[in-house]
Protein backbone atom coordinates (compact mmCIF):
# COMPACT_ATOMS: atom_id res chain seq x y z
CA UNK A 1 0.00 0.00 0.00
CA UNK A 2 1.70 3.25 -1.52
CA UNK A 3 0.98 5.57 1.28
CA UNK A 4 -0.99 8.80 1.03
CA UNK A 5 -2.88 7.32 -2.13
CA UNK A 6 -6.45 6.26 -1.88
CA UNK A 7 -6.85 2.74 -4.08
CA UNK A 8 -9.06 3.56 -7.11
CA UNK A 9 -12.11 1.72 -8.10
CA UNK A 10 -11.47 -1.29 -9.67
CA UNK A 11 -13.10 -2.06 -13.41
CA UNK A 12 -14.01 -5.48 -14.66
CA UNK A 13 -12.65 -6.10 -18.28
CA UNK A 14 -15.02 -8.85 -19.03
CA UNK A 15 -18.18 -8.74 -16.51
CA UNK A 16 -20.12 -5.63 -16.66
CA UNK A 17 -20.42 -4.13 -13.31
CA UNK A 18 -24.39 -3.68 -12.42
CA UNK A 19 -24.24 -2.99 -8.79
CA UNK A 20 -25.31 0.45 -8.51
CA UNK A 21 -28.64 -0.42 -10.90
CA UNK A 22 -29.93 -2.73 -8.44
CA UNK A 23 -30.34 -0.39 -5.18
CA UNK A 24 -33.33 -2.01 -3.09
CA UNK A 25 -32.31 1.51 -0.91
CA UNK A 26 -31.08 5.08 -2.13
CA UNK A 27 -27.31 5.01 -1.34
CA UNK A 28 -26.79 6.97 2.05
CA UNK A 29 -25.64 10.31 1.90
CA UNK A 30 -21.92 11.81 2.32
CA UNK A 31 -22.74 12.37 5.97
CA UNK A 32 -23.01 8.79 6.78
CA UNK A 33 -20.06 7.50 4.78
CA UNK A 34 -17.09 5.67 6.54
CA UNK A 35 -19.41 5.41 10.08
CA UNK A 36 -19.20 2.20 11.60
CA UNK A 37 -20.91 -0.46 10.83
CA UNK A 38 -21.15 -4.39 10.57
CA UNK A 39 -18.51 -5.89 8.02
CA UNK A 40 -20.79 -7.08 5.18
CA UNK A 41 -24.08 -6.77 7.49
CA UNK A 42 -23.17 -9.16 9.16
CA UNK A 43 -19.60 -8.88 11.42
CA UNK A 44 -18.84 -6.50 14.25
CA UNK A 45 -15.47 -5.94 15.44
CA UNK A 46 -15.15 -8.76 18.02
CA UNK A 47 -16.44 -11.36 15.26
CA UNK A 48 -13.63 -9.85 12.81
CA UNK A 49 -11.17 -10.42 15.96
CA UNK A 50 -12.28 -13.94 16.52
CA UNK A 51 -12.21 -14.90 13.01
CA UNK A 52 -8.72 -13.35 12.04
CA UNK A 53 -7.57 -15.13 15.49
CA UNK A 54 -9.14 -18.79 13.77
CA UNK A 55 -7.70 -17.78 10.53
CA UNK A 56 -4.08 -17.68 11.93
CA UNK A 57 -3.88 -13.71 11.66
CA UNK A 58 -3.45 -12.60 14.94
CA UNK A 59 -0.71 -15.15 16.01
CA UNK A 60 1.19 -13.93 12.82
CA UNK A 61 1.09 -10.06 13.89
CA UNK A 62 1.60 -11.14 17.54
CA UNK A 63 4.87 -13.02 16.65
CA UNK A 64 6.05 -9.55 14.63
CA UNK A 65 5.40 -7.64 18.04
CA UNK A 66 2.06 -6.34 16.96
CA UNK A 67 -0.01 -7.04 19.92
CA UNK A 68 -2.73 -4.33 20.70
CA UNK A 69 -4.44 -4.52 17.76
CA UNK A 70 -6.86 -2.44 16.70
CA UNK A 71 -10.16 -3.23 14.19
CA UNK A 72 -11.66 -0.66 12.39
CA UNK A 73 -14.99 -1.21 10.29
CA UNK A 74 -16.81 0.99 7.90
CA UNK A 75 -19.18 1.29 5.08
CA UNK A 76 -18.57 3.53 2.24
CA UNK A 77 -21.74 2.85 0.71
CA UNK A 78 -24.50 -0.09 0.21
CA UNK A 79 -21.95 -2.35 -1.08
CA UNK A 80 -18.42 -1.38 -0.18
CA UNK A 81 -17.36 -2.20 3.47
CA UNK A 82 -13.51 -1.37 4.94
CA UNK A 83 -11.64 -3.46 7.20
CA UNK A 84 -8.70 -2.11 9.20
CA UNK A 85 -5.87 -3.59 11.74
CA UNK A 86 -3.63 -1.05 12.83
CA UNK A 87 -1.66 -1.28 16.21
CA UNK A 88 -2.71 0.74 19.60
CA UNK A 89 0.34 2.28 20.01
CA UNK A 90 0.03 3.87 16.28
CA UNK A 91 -3.07 4.24 14.35
CA UNK A 92 -1.99 5.72 10.80
CA UNK A 93 -3.20 4.65 7.49
CA UNK A 94 0.77 4.81 6.59
CA UNK A 95 1.81 2.10 9.07
CA UNK A 96 -1.44 0.31 9.39
CA UNK A 97 -1.35 -3.44 9.40
CA UNK A 98 -3.94 -4.61 7.35
CA UNK A 99 -6.62 -2.67 4.93
CA UNK A 100 -9.25 -4.78 3.59
CA UNK A 101 -11.92 -3.36 0.75
CA UNK A 102 -14.46 -5.64 -0.73
CA UNK A 103 -17.55 -4.87 -2.68
CA UNK A 104 -20.42 -6.78 -3.01
CA UNK A 105 -22.06 -6.65 -6.60
CA UNK A 106 -23.51 -8.69 -9.45
CA UNK A 107 -21.79 -8.96 -12.76
CA UNK A 108 -23.04 -10.27 -16.00
CA UNK A 109 -20.44 -11.02 -18.89
CA UNK A 110 -19.66 -8.38 -21.61
CA UNK A 111 -17.86 -11.30 -23.30
CA UNK A 112 -19.13 -15.15 -23.67
CA UNK A 113 -15.90 -17.62 -24.04
CA UNK A 114 -17.42 -21.19 -23.61
CA UNK A 115 -20.40 -22.37 -25.72
CA UNK A 116 -23.66 -22.55 -22.79
CA UNK A 117 -21.99 -20.40 -20.42
CA UNK A 118 -23.70 -16.79 -20.95
CA UNK A 119 -24.38 -16.58 -17.31
CA UNK A 120 -26.95 -14.04 -18.18
CA UNK A 121 -28.87 -14.19 -15.15
CA UNK A 122 -25.71 -12.74 -13.34
CA UNK A 123 -23.27 -13.66 -11.23
CA UNK A 124 -23.25 -12.74 -7.52
CA UNK A 125 -19.22 -11.56 -6.41
CA UNK A 126 -17.31 -10.38 -3.51
CA UNK A 127 -15.09 -8.09 -5.06
CA UNK A 128 -11.56 -7.35 -3.65
CA UNK A 129 -10.95 -3.82 -4.42
CA UNK A 130 -7.92 -3.62 -2.61
CA UNK A 131 -5.99 -5.88 0.25
CA UNK A 132 -2.73 -4.52 2.01
CA UNK A 133 -0.56 -6.88 4.85
CA UNK A 134 2.10 -4.79 5.58
CA UNK A 135 4.93 -4.41 8.25
CA UNK A 136 5.94 -0.97 8.69
CA UNK A 137 8.54 -2.33 11.35
CA UNK A 138 10.32 -4.66 8.41
CA UNK A 139 12.69 -3.64 5.75
CA UNK A 140 13.56 -4.93 2.06
CA UNK A 141 16.57 -7.28 1.44
CA UNK A 142 17.51 -8.93 -1.25
CA UNK A 143 15.91 -12.28 -0.50
CA UNK A 144 12.80 -10.06 0.22
CA UNK A 145 12.67 -7.29 -1.98
CA UNK A 146 10.46 -4.73 -2.55
CA UNK A 147 7.21 -5.44 -5.12
CA UNK A 148 5.83 -2.96 -7.33
CA UNK A 149 3.08 -1.04 -5.17
CA UNK A 150 4.43 -2.32 -1.78
CA UNK A 151 5.67 0.45 0.63
CA UNK A 152 6.47 -2.37 3.32
CA UNK A 153 7.46 -5.57 3.08
CA UNK A 154 4.21 -7.50 3.58
CA UNK A 155 2.98 -9.49 6.27
CA UNK A 156 3.49 -13.38 5.07
CA UNK A 157 -0.02 -13.76 5.94
CA UNK A 158 -2.12 -13.55 2.61
CA UNK A 159 -3.07 -17.50 2.74
CA UNK A 160 -4.77 -16.76 6.17
CA UNK A 161 -6.55 -13.92 5.08
CA UNK A 162 -7.68 -15.62 1.80
CA UNK A 163 -9.09 -18.26 3.63
CA UNK A 164 -10.96 -15.58 5.48
CA UNK A 165 -11.80 -13.96 2.01
CA UNK A 166 -13.18 -17.24 1.16
CA UNK A 167 -15.34 -17.29 4.80
CA UNK A 168 -16.73 -14.30 3.58
CA UNK A 169 -17.94 -15.25 -0.10
CA UNK A 170 -19.40 -18.47 1.53
CA UNK A 171 -21.08 -17.12 4.10
CA UNK A 172 -22.88 -14.69 2.39
CA UNK A 173 -23.75 -16.86 -0.43
CA UNK A 174 -21.51 -15.33 -3.78
CA UNK A 175 -20.73 -17.43 -6.59
CA UNK A 176 -17.22 -16.54 -6.59
CA UNK A 177 -14.89 -14.25 -5.43
CA UNK A 178 -13.21 -12.10 -7.63
CA UNK A 179 -9.73 -10.14 -8.05
CA UNK A 180 -8.81 -7.63 -10.46
CA UNK A 181 -5.12 -7.73 -9.81
CA UNK A 182 -2.91 -4.67 -10.97
CA UNK A 183 0.27 -5.85 -10.85
CA UNK A 184 1.61 -9.01 -12.79
CA UNK A 185 2.88 -10.50 -9.13
CA UNK A 186 -0.55 -10.54 -7.79
CA UNK A 187 -1.96 -12.30 -10.42
CA UNK A 188 0.88 -15.17 -10.05
CA UNK A 189 0.38 -15.24 -6.15
CA UNK A 190 -2.96 -15.64 -6.24
CA UNK A 191 -2.73 -18.19 -9.04
CA UNK A 192 -0.75 -20.19 -6.95
CA UNK A 193 -2.17 -19.55 -3.62
CA UNK A 194 -5.83 -20.85 -4.15
CA UNK A 195 -4.57 -24.09 -6.28
CA UNK A 196 -2.48 -24.52 -2.64
CA UNK A 197 -5.46 -23.97 -0.68
CA UNK A 198 -8.54 -25.57 -2.41
CA UNK A 199 -6.83 -27.93 -5.21
CA UNK A 200 -7.98 -25.67 -7.94
CA UNK A 201 -6.42 -22.41 -9.50
CA UNK A 202 -7.86 -18.89 -9.23
CA UNK A 203 -8.11 -18.70 -12.88
CA UNK A 204 -9.60 -15.80 -15.16
CA UNK A 205 -12.81 -15.64 -16.25
CA UNK A 206 -11.22 -15.37 -19.59
CA UNK A 207 -9.03 -18.22 -20.56
CA UNK A 208 -7.28 -16.17 -23.42
CA UNK A 209 -5.87 -13.92 -20.49
CA UNK A 210 -5.12 -17.80 -18.55
CA UNK A 211 -3.16 -18.24 -21.51
CA UNK A 212 -0.71 -15.60 -21.64
CA UNK A 213 -0.44 -15.69 -17.43
CA UNK A 214 0.52 -19.16 -17.76
CA UNK A 215 2.71 -18.49 -21.11
CA UNK A 216 4.43 -15.76 -18.65
CA UNK A 217 5.11 -17.78 -15.95
CA UNK A 218 6.82 -20.66 -17.92
CA UNK A 219 8.86 -17.51 -19.87
CA UNK A 220 10.44 -16.13 -16.69
CA UNK A 221 10.40 -18.83 -14.41
CA UNK A 222 14.30 -18.68 -13.72
CA UNK A 223 13.87 -14.68 -13.64
CA UNK A 224 12.87 -12.91 -9.63
CA UNK A 225 9.44 -12.30 -9.62
CA UNK A 226 9.80 -8.35 -8.26
CA UNK A 227 12.31 -7.81 -11.44
CA UNK A 228 9.61 -9.59 -13.78
CA UNK A 229 6.11 -7.89 -12.20
CA UNK A 230 8.24 -4.11 -12.12
CA UNK A 231 9.43 -4.78 -16.14
CA UNK A 232 6.05 -5.63 -17.17
CA UNK A 233 4.29 -2.79 -15.11
CA UNK A 234 6.89 -0.20 -17.34
CA UNK A 235 6.22 -2.28 -20.74
CA UNK A 236 9.49 -3.97 -21.02
CA UNK A 237 7.32 -7.20 -22.35
CA UNK A 238 7.93 -8.73 -25.79
CA UNK A 239 6.90 -11.28 -28.08
CA UNK A 240 9.53 -13.19 -28.15
CA UNK A 241 8.60 -14.45 -31.97
CA UNK A 242 8.00 -11.26 -33.60
CA UNK A 243 10.15 -8.85 -31.31
CA UNK A 244 7.27 -6.29 -30.78
CA UNK A 245 6.19 -5.25 -27.91
CA UNK A 246 3.43 -7.17 -25.82
CA UNK A 247 1.58 -6.36 -23.24
CA UNK A 248 -0.25 -7.41 -20.12
CA UNK A 249 -3.68 -5.97 -18.96
CA UNK A 250 -5.03 -7.39 -15.68
CA UNK A 251 -8.36 -8.87 -16.30
CA UNK A 252 -10.87 -10.19 -13.65
CA UNK A 253 -9.03 -13.42 -11.76
CA UNK A 254 -12.23 -15.70 -10.16
CA UNK A 255 -12.15 -18.20 -7.47
CA UNK A 256 -15.60 -20.13 -7.95
CA UNK A 257 -17.70 -21.09 -4.74
CA UNK A 258 -20.77 -22.09 -6.94
CA UNK A 259 -21.01 -25.00 -8.60
CA UNK A 260 -21.80 -23.39 -11.93
CA UNK A 261 -18.63 -21.60 -12.07
CA UNK A 262 -16.25 -24.85 -10.61
CA UNK A 263 -18.15 -26.39 -14.32
CA UNK A 264 -17.13 -23.54 -16.20
CA UNK A 265 -13.19 -23.49 -15.05
CA UNK A 266 -13.51 -27.55 -15.08
CA UNK A 267 -15.02 -27.48 -18.63
CA UNK A 268 -12.23 -29.33 -21.14
CA UNK A 269 -13.30 -26.21 -23.85
CA UNK A 270 -12.12 -23.84 -21.02
CA UNK A 271 -8.70 -25.95 -20.58
CA UNK A 272 -8.43 -26.20 -24.42
CA UNK A 273 -8.31 -22.26 -24.72
CA UNK A 274 -5.99 -22.06 -22.17
CA UNK A 275 -3.49 -24.78 -23.39
CA UNK A 276 -3.65 -23.23 -27.46
CA UNK A 277 -3.09 -19.63 -25.70
CA UNK A 278 -0.19 -20.43 -23.87
CA UNK A 279 1.11 -22.53 -26.98
CA UNK A 280 0.98 -19.93 -29.00
CA UNK A 281 2.62 -16.87 -27.38
CA UNK A 282 6.00 -16.84 -26.25
CA UNK A 283 7.41 -13.82 -24.20
CA UNK A 284 10.84 -12.05 -23.32
CA UNK A 285 11.66 -9.23 -21.57
CA UNK A 286 13.91 -6.04 -22.50
CA UNK A 287 16.04 -6.28 -19.17
CA UNK A 288 18.51 -3.62 -21.19
CA UNK A 289 15.46 -1.10 -20.55
CA UNK A 290 14.48 -2.21 -17.38
CA UNK A 291 17.67 -1.99 -16.16
CA UNK A 292 17.92 1.40 -17.24
CA UNK A 293 14.79 2.24 -15.83
CA UNK A 294 15.92 1.06 -12.55
CA UNK A 295 19.44 2.46 -12.73
CA UNK A 296 17.18 5.99 -13.14
CA UNK A 297 15.41 5.49 -10.17
CA UNK A 298 12.09 5.40 -12.12
CA UNK A 299 10.66 2.32 -10.61
CA UNK A 300 10.96 3.71 -7.26
CA UNK A 301 8.12 5.85 -8.40
CA UNK A 302 5.46 2.69 -8.47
Amino acid sequence: MTPHITPPKKIPRYLEDITYSIADEPVRGAEDLFSSKRFLGLYDEKQIMKMLTRAGMVKILSEKGYKDLVISLSQQDNYTYRLYVDFASHQDENTRLIELIVREGIFRPRKTFVNGFDFDEGLSMLLIEWLALQDPRASFSDERPRLPGQAYPGLGGLKNMQSLLYHFGKSTGKDAIIDIPEYYHAAVIYTRLYSELYSLAYSFFSPYDSGQLQAMIRDFKGSHLADVSFAVTFDCLCNARTGEPAYWKPSEEIYPISRKLHRYFSLKEYKDLVHKTMNELSFTMDWDKYHRLRSKGITDEV
